[in-house]
């Protein structure tokens, strides 16, 4: 595999200084990153390269910044030869309204047995890739996919693609690189540094973002970043976006491209879901720079023939110079050539995901050597004296910035022991120390709660006043402590014959009362009936003590029409259970 980079700085540079005579257009591919954004000047491109070799293979796309051979350009044109010796290549455009099975379209066109990447440039503002991406992995999401959106220069009017058979404002250019030999590398490059809390997407829809912890999207970022950034969304957004944490480790950060005036949401460049957690994250130099250092000379690189870089049009924006030490480690393994983007593709774990911020790698190499090789831990830092002056503001932010997640996590941690006490404290407030079971107060409470929802439902249910026959003998006669331990073994009667929807609650001393939803009369009669012969059946054991005892019931059912309060309907139980008690007890009388 030959790979050759040049980078032009005009379109007559182009047309004097491109040579592809030697190349064989069956084995050649070449990837165009065009700074010239104009749809003249992006057609001129494209004529120059088929009249140089009309039968040539090639994708472009317009850009916020090329990449070539390691350097950083503006408002050129980068060229990135391919000459393959065991890989072919199929490439084609794609359009359609829906930008889901636009992705579908793709994999079904460009995915083959034997195909080991494809390379995919998406137009940068009329189609979510977001949406191409999903459609691409609902058909398979094991082949690995590269590239980015289209850009320009920040105007946020026009992007363009290109290839052999023409220029296109829509739509997405691919190519597939099929063989049994080629080998594929990918990973990607963020280091954006969250801040503040966690919060959730409460509104949203596919790539445009409404609500945060139910507060305007708008209004999140002037409560926790000020008016200046509030007032400039989207822009202002840029070197804030929204970072989130992908299930398989991948993190993602949406940036925005409109501000919708009337409500206050903003389009991001890829979806969000409700539900998803997010947190503000702003860009660190310092930090962004020495973790990429880090990073690529830890890269289990294999022996690569060409590294391909597609990173964020705000990495640059941000970084401004510094983005070349990013870069210059990737050079350092094989050529490198890219584009800044509107949005960048990148492969992981059999997942394709869609990012913003990023700087998403792919190499690739037709060396049959299987030795995997590392990169050198080349010393790319020059000793600098330290003195008191020496890179303040970097030590400052880093600093703040501890500060600040410090006492997030601190607020963090104290909450969360905060709602276990209140828990605790709830459990305590809702629930009979002795059985457990729900107090008086509780089952009135949501008594009442049902009761609203069975008038506006018109769904019956019926209430069980209950209480133990002759308690104050087995008091008497055993004691308090065995008394406590009569009603702890009743309760639990209780709860294995009612159904998981019914409410058990103790009312106080012996009586206990029964809440059954979707229940009439004749329900409730045999639920009760259920009830009292399981107690007559049981023999306690407390102590070497054998206690029989039985209960009596009242019941009735709640009258839609004329109660107002569930009082009424336990006031009813309550006389059914006196006429039990009075006519011989051991019985359910019913109301």
């Amino acid at each position: 595999m030959q790979v050759i980079n040049k980078n032009y700085k005009s379109l007559d540079d182009l047309q004097d200084n491109l040579d592809l005579s030697n190349f064989d257009s069956k084995n050649t591919l070449i990837q165009v990153f065009s700074g010239l954004v104009t749809v003249t000047e992006v057609t001129e491109i494209q004529a120059i390269i088929k009249k140089k070799c009309r039968d040539i293979t090639f994708i472009g796309a317009t850009t916020a910044g090329e990449i070539s051979n390691g350097q950083v350009f503006k408002n050129s044109i980068s060229v990135s030869i391919m000459k393959f010796d065991h890989t072919s290549f199929e490439s084609n455009y794609f359009y359609s309204d829906d930008d889901y099975e636009l992705g579908r379209k793709i994999a079904k066109k460009n995915f083959k047995k034997d195909t080991k990447v494809v390379i995919i440039f998406v137009d940068g503002l009329l189609t979510n890739g977001n949406e191409v991406i999903d459609g691409i992995s609902s058909i398979d999401s094991t082949i690995p996919i590269a590239g980015g959106m289209a850009a320009e220069n920040g105007s946020l009017k026009n992007t363009f693609l290109f290839n052999n058979e023409g220029v296109y404002r829509k739509g997405a250019v691919a190519v597939s690189l099929n063989s049994d030999i080629l080998k594929v590398f990918t990973d990607y490059q963020l280091n954006w540094q969250p801040i503040g809390k966690f919060m959730t997407v409460t509104k949203a829809e596919n790539n445009r973002v409404y609500e945060i912890d139910n507060i305007s999207v708008s209004d999140i970022y002037k409560k926790y970043l000020g008016n200046v950034v509030g007032d400039g969304l989207p822009h202002s957004a840029t070197e804030f976006p929204l970072l989130k944490l992908e299930d398989d480790g991948v993190e993602v950060c949406r940036t925005f491209t409109h501000k919708f005036e009337e409500d206050g949401s903003l389009l991001s460049i890829g979806n969000l879901n409700v539900g998803d957690k997010v947190r503000l994250a702003f860009g660190n130099v310092n930090l962004i720079i020495e973790k990429a250092k880090k990073n690529l000379q830890e890269y289990p690189l294999l022996q690569l023939e060409a590294v391909f870089a597609y990173s964020c049009a705000s990495r640059i924006a941000f970084l401004q110079s510094d983005i070349v030490h990013e870069l210059e480690p990737l050079n350092e393994a094989a050529p490198l050539s890219g584009f800044f983007t509107y949005g960048e593709i990148f492969h992981k774990n059999a997942k394709n995901n869609f990012l913003n911020i990023s700087l998403t790698i792919l190499g690739l190499s037709e060396n049959t050597n299987k030795q995997v090789i590392k990169t050198q831990n080349k010393n790319t830092v020059k000793n600098e004296e330290k003195n008191f002056f020496t890179n303040k503001h970097f030590i400052v932010l880093d600093a703040l910035t501890n500060l600040s997640n410090t006492v997030i996590e601190e607020l963090n941690s104290a909450n969360k022991k905060l709602e276990e006490v209140q828990n605790k404290l709830t459990e305590l407030v809702n629930h009979d120390d002795l059985t457990n079971l729900y107090n008086r107060r509780y089952f009135n409470e949501i008594a009442q709660d049902f009761l609203q929802v069975a008038k506006r439902e018109s769904n019956k249910f019926s209430v069980i006043m209950l209480d133990i026959d002759k308690f104050k003998v087995i008091n008497d006669t055993y004691g308090h402590l065995i008394g406590d331990e009569v009603l702890k073994f009743l309760s639990s009667l209780l709860i294995e014959n009612t159904r998981s929807t019914d409410t058990v609650s103790r009312f106080g001393g012996e009586e206990f009362a029964i809440l059954l939803p979707f229940t009439d009369l004749d329900g409730a009669f045999k639920i009760s009936e259920k009830i009292r012969l399981a107690v007559e059946k049981q023999t306690i054991t407390i102590e070497k003590h054998a206690i029989k005892l039985t209960i009596s019931s009242g019941i009735s059912s709640i009258n839609l029409d004329s109660d107002s309060n569930v009082i009424d309907a336990l006031n009813r139980a309550d006389k059914a259970l006196y006429e039990a008690k009075e006519t011989g007890r051991n019985k359910t009388v019913v109301f």
